[in-house]
C-alpha cells in the first residue's frame, strides 16, 4: 500500500473518531436536555391541570373536568389524561388496550400503591411519559388521582433528526476529508517525494541538476536541499574521477608512446652504430669512382646508383634518430599563418612539378595560440608532403585556418578556445584499413616511392605535445581531410 493511501486512510480515521465520538457525546447531551425539558414541562401542565380539575371536583362539576380533558386530548392527540376518583370510577373513559401491557400493569401498579411520581417508558429509549398527582379536597384529604401519559414522538423525532444529522455529517466529513488529506498529502509530500524520486532517476542517469525548492520550508524541503547538495557533491566527486580516469589514461598512453620510443630509439642507435660507419665507407669509394675518369659508363651509373641509396639510408637512419631525440620544444604566443606560409613557399616549386594547385586561405582576426614554431612547420610540412604524394596532376590542396571549439577532454563538457588547421586534398583517398593506422609508426602505403610511415606519427606525437588533437577523414578515390586542432590558451601546454 502507498503511504499516501496509508496517510489518507489514516488521517481520516482518527478524524472520523474524533467526529462521531463528538456526535454521540452531543446526542447524549441533547437526549438528556430533552429529557430534563420534558420532565419539566410535563410537570407544569400537570401542576396546572391538578388545580384546575381540584377546583372542578370540588364544585362537582365533572361535566366540566371531562370537556377539559377532552379538549385537551382533541389538540394535542399524544397526549392522554385520566381522572380517577376514590371509587375507583374513570372519566371521561378507561385507557384503550392500544398500549403495551408492560406499560399497563406499571401503570396499574403506580395506581394500586397509590404513587405520586413521574415515570418513563421504556427507560432506555423511552416512548411514554407517565405523570400521577393525587387531587385532594379543601381539607387535604385525597379524592382522586390525575394521570397524565405523554407520547415522546416530538422528542423520539428531534433525536432521529439529530441522529440522521449525525450520520449525513459523518459521510459529508468522509466525502471531504478523504480526498482533502490527499490533496494535502500530495502538496506537502507526495509531490517533494515525487521530485526526490526523480531527481534520484536524474542522478542514475548521470544528470546532477538541482530539485526545484520553492518555498518549502518543512522537513520535506530540508531533505530536498540537503539531496541538491549530496547531488552537488557526486557531480564534484564524479568529476574528480573522470578527471582522475582521464589522467590515468593520458599516462598509460604517455608510457605505452614511451615504451614506443624506447623500443624505436634503441633500434635507431643500434642501426646507427653497425651500419652508420660501413655505409660512410661504401658512400667513399662510390663517390671515388665517380671522379675517376676512366670508368665505363656502366661502373659510372651503378656508382651513382650506389651514392644514391646509400644517401636514402642515411636519411632514413636520421629520420629516425630525430624521431626519438626531437629537441624541446620551444613555446611561444604565435601567428599561425606564418610558420605554416613558410611551408607553403617551400612546398610551392614542387606543387607545381606535380601541376597540383596548393591553395591557402585563413579566417581573418585569428587568435595568436601558445605553440612552438617549428613543430609547427613539421607538421604541415608532413601533412602537405602526404597530400602531394596521393593527389595526382591536375589535383587540388587546399589549408585551411579557421577558428574551433572542443572539449579539453573526453569526460568534460568545458571548452576550449583553439584554431583549426585543416590539410584537404582531391587525391586517391584511403581504405578504413589504413585510417585505423595511419599515425602507427612505420605504417604506410608508400614503400615503393622511399616511404617509412614516420612522417604523421612524428604529426601527431607534436600534436599531442601541444595538447591538441588530429584526426583523419578519407574515403577511397574521394580524396581526404586531415583536421589539427590546437589550443590557443597557454594554462594547457604546460611548462616550456
Amino acid at each position: 500500500m502507498r503511504i499516501s493511501t496509508k496517510l489518507t486512510l489514516s488521517l481520516t480515521s482518527i478524524g472520523l473518531l474524533i467526529f462521531i465520538g463528538y456526535g454521540f457525546h452531543h446526542l447524549s447531551i441533547e437526549q438528556k436536555d430533552l429529557t430534563r425539558v420534558t420532565r419539566l414541562q410535563t410537570k407544569l401542565l400537570g401542576k396546572s391541570l391538578q388545580i384546575a380539575i381540584e377546583n372542578a371536583m370540588r364544585d362537582k362539576q365533572f361535566a366540566d373536568i371531562t370537556e377539559l380533558l377532552k379538549g385537551l386530548e382533541h389538540v394535542e392527540p399524544d397526549l392522554k389524561l385520566r381522572v380517577y376518583d376514590k371509587t375507583g370510577r374513570v372519566f371521561p373513559e378507561p385507557l384503550s388496550n392500544s398500549y403495551a401491557s408492560d406499560f399497563q400493569e406499571r401503570l396499574h401498579v403506580a395506581l394500586k400503591n397509590d404513587e405520586s411520581n413521574q415515570f418513563f417508558y421504556p427507560e432506555k429509549v423511552p416512548e411514554y411519559i407517565t405523570l400521577l398527582l393525587p387531587l385532594q379536597n379543601m381539607q387535604g384529604e385525597k379524592v382522586g388521582k390525575l394521570v397524565f401519559i405523554r407520547a415522546l414522538r416530538e422528542m423520539r423525532r428531534d433525536l432521529e433528526v439529530t441522529k440522521r444529522n449525525l450520520a449525513f455529517s459523518t459521510l459529508a466529513f468522509i466525502l471531504i476529508a478523504a480526498p482533502l488529506s490527499g490533496f494535502i498529502y500530495l502538496v506537502y509530500i507526495g509531490w517533494p517525494l515525487r521530485r526526490l524520486e526523480n531527481g534520484m532517476k536524474q542522478i542514475r542517469d548521470g544528470n546532477f541538476s538541482p530539485l526545484p525548492l520553492g518555498n518549502q520550508e518543512d522537513e520535506i524541503g530540508v531533505l530536498l536541499k540537503t539531496f541538491n547538495t549530496m547531488a552537488a557533491e557526486l557531480a564534484s566527486a564524479r568529476q574528480e574521477l573522470k578527471e582522475e580516469a582521464q589522467s590515468r589514461r593520458q599516462v598509460q598512453a604517455a608510457f605505452q608512446e614511451a615504451d614506443k620510443l624506447i623500443t624505436i630509439g634503441q633500434l635507431s642507435a643500434g642501426l646507427a652504430h653497425e651500419i652508420g660507419s660501413p655505409l660512410q665507407v661504401l658512400k667513399g669509394r662510390a663517390e671515388q669512382l665517380l671522379l675517376r675518369p676512366d670508368q665505363s659508363e656502366e661502373v659510372i651509373r651503378h656508382a651513382r646508383i650506389l651514392v644514391s641509396q646509400s644517401e636514402r639510408i642515411t636519411h632514413i637512419v636520421q629520420q629516425l634518430l630525430e624521431f626519438t631525440r626531437r629537441r624541446p620544444p620551444h613555446y611561444n604566443y604565435i601567428d599561425l599563418c606564418e610558420p605554416i606560409s613558410a611551408v607553403l613557399n617551400l612546398l610551392e616549386y614542387e606543387a607545381h612539378k606535380k601541376q597540383v594547385s596548393l591553395n591557402f586561405e585563413a579566417t581573418a582576426d585569428l587568435p595568436l595560440i601558445y605553440a612552438d614554431s617549428d613543430g609547427i612547420q613539421q607538421i604541415v610540412l608532413n601533412l602537405i608532403t602526404n597530400a602531394l604524394s596521393a593527389t595526382d596532376p591536375g589535383g587540388q590542396i587546399d589549408v585551411l585556418i579557421q577558428p574551433h571549439q572542443f572539449s579539453s577532454s573526453s569526460y568534460s563538457s568545458e571548452t576550449v578556445e583553439a584554431v583549426q588547421v585543416i590539410v584537404r586534398d582531391n587525391g586517391c583517398g584511403m581504405t578504413p584499413e589504413t585510417l585505423e593506422h595511419l599515425f602507427d609508426p612505420f605504417f604506410t602505403t608508400r614503400h615503393g616511392q622511399g616511404g617509412v610511415g614516420l612522417g604523421l606519427a612524428v604529426a601527431r606525437s607534436i600534436v599531442i605535445a601541444h595538447h591538441g588533437g588530429i584526426k583523419a577523414q578519407s574515403s577511397l578515390n574521394q580524396g581526404s581531410t586531415i583536421s589539427v586542432i590546437l589550443p590557443v590558451d597557454k594554462r594547457y601546454h604546460g611548462t616550456d
